[in-house]
């Protein structure tokens, strides 16, 4: 019985070893992005349960701003209709 044992080549490691480090610096990379995520939705709660006049004010000027660039988005909108009929 003649067994037939191939040794594995050296570029055969190389190549699984920089499998196994890209998939891991994948992984690595969205639990970073879920940990800030959820760091993130903590200082939010954080800040509207100590802060609350802040948060307020801070939401009633970004309520502003989004009002005021759908204005501008609207009004633009209704020109280039205008124009590209003519």
């Amino acid at each position: 019985m003649d067994l037939k044992i191939k040794s594995p080549r050296s570029d055969d490691y190389s190549e699984y070893a920089e499998k196994v480090r890209s998939e891991a610096r994948n992984r690595a990379g969205e639990s970073g992005r879920l940990v800030r995520h959820e760091v993130g939705e903590r200082m939010f709660d954080l800040m509207t349960d100590y802060f609350p006049e802040e948060y307020a004010a801070r939401r009633r000027t970004e309520l502003g701003r989004a009002f005021g660039a759908g204005l501008a988005v609207g009004f633009l909108g209704r020109e280039l209709v205008r124009y590209a009929r003519r």
